[in-house]
């Protein structure tokens, strides 16, 4: 059997179990000075693992495999999963989210 639904209405869908899936995550923040001056790094984890990383010098967003597969059997492409990531994200955590970047797991722990 096939549903056909609306491209807002699987955005939607997609963000709630995104929501549900990281109800329990918790976030440290880091302070780091280099020679540009202050950034905030801000680490996300669910469990032990950290599986997204902020960085607000560039409002950057780097994302593992963990945060992708809860979506996955919505159907999106590379490119629509950042998009959609990026609005959850900023619309969840009030931050600002210019790059994303998929990255290993191991690269973020």
């Amino acid at each position: 059997m096939k549903v056909v639904i609306t491209e807002s209405r699987r955005d939607k869908l997609a963000k709630q179990e995104l929501d549900k899936e990281f109800s329990n995550m918790y976030e440290d923040v880091n302070y780091i000075t280099d020679g540009i001056g202050e950034q905030k790094r801000i680490e996300y984890r669910n469990g032990d693992d950290i599986i997204m990383l902020y960085g607000d010098r560039a409002s950057a967003l780097y994302i593992c495999e963990d945060v992708v597969k809860p979506i996955i059997f919505f159907g999106y492409t590379p490119p629509e999963v950042k998009r959609l990531i990026g609005e959850w994200f900023s619309d969840k955590f009030e931050l600002p989210v210019k790059i994303i970047h998929h990255v290993d797991k191991d690269r973020l722990n």
